[in-house]
């Protein structure tokens, strides 16, 4: 209980943090650029921004545990079979969830147009997404809980800050796929490249006016939309079984569950037997 009580601790620390970061850039980005904002400007605030929620992300870690946990980056991250599951389970993901915009707001976030606003949706924010959800705030996460509660957290917490109804929901569900692959391949590069896999379709169909509309309608047939449906919903529920599967497999063989405490009195290097190993 103790360990729950502190990952939710965590949890509401860093969503005050982010909070007040995104405030105090919103007020600075106003006073600074008044008028319109164009999509140079918006890469900009979005930059600044998420430099200083990594750090924040960092400094809460720190302050939690006396020592920040390295992030994974093995090459396994390039794989791409894995990556190709990742994908296509990204997309049946999106098509299953599609009704749920006719029940939830939809997205009415508003970007600027333009090519630095591509590099922020699709380059910038999956890197540094990654690098805070699942780089930092799964590894603070999973020093006090099993894998799964782990990505659970960080799930939550990637949902929470995006604030419409709609996105939270499918940055909850795709959190946990983020964090699944980084657990086993062991690397950020698999959930940053899937991040911006998914921000690209989703991207491409704003730019192509299909804004709000479910991939599964955009053909226009009905019974294929049916088929495509129901083939992504098997898809999902298979991608389900494995995820759930690997995180009990992995809890119960005890890795990547407990963390020891680092006493302040000891340098920023980690001894050996202080990380649990987490593959």
């Amino acid at each position: 209980m103790k360990r729950l009580l502190k990952n939710i601790s965590l949890l509401a620390f860093f969503v005050l943090l982010f909070g007040v970061i995104s405030l105090g850039v919103g007020v600075a980005a106003t006073l600074i650029f008044p008028g319109t904002i164009d999509d140079v400007k918006f890469m900009l605030i979005y930059f600044v921004s998420m430099v200083l929620t990594y750090l924040a992300a960092t400094l809460l870690e720190r302050v939690a545990y006396k020592y920040v946990m390295p992030i994974e980056n093995s090459r396994a991250g390039f794989d791409p079979v894995a990556l190709l599951a990742g994908v296509v389970l990204l997309i049946a993901i999106s098509i299953v969830l599609a009704p749920l915009g006719e029940v939830l707001p939809s997205d009415s976030r508003i970007f600027p147009e333009g090519p630095f606003t591509l590099v922020s949706v699709v380059v910038l924010a999956p890197i540094f997404e990654e690098m805070i959800f699942r780089g930092r705030l799964y590894n603070m996460f999973k020093r006090n809980g099993s894998p799964l509660i782990s990505a659970s957290f960080s799930a939550l917490a990637f949902g929470i800050v995006h604030l419409e109804p709609i996105v939270v929901v499918e940055a909850l569900i795709v959190g946990v796929v983020f964090s699944y692959f980084y657990l086993v391949k062991r690397s950020i590069f698999t959930p940053i490249i899937l991040h911006m896999c998914n921000n690209a379709i989703a991207y491409a169909l704003i730019v192509l006016s299909y804004r709000g509309e479910p991939l599964v309608a955009i053909g226009g047939d009905e019974d294929k939309a049916l088929v495509v449906y129901i083939v992504s919903a098997i898809i999902v529920l298979v991608g389900v079984v494995v995820i759930l599967r690997t995180f009990n497999k992995i809890s119960r063989a005890g890795k990547g569950v407990v963390y020891q405490e680092v006493s302040a009195d000891m340098s920023n290097e980690a001894p050996a037997d202080a990380i649990a190993d987490d593959e």
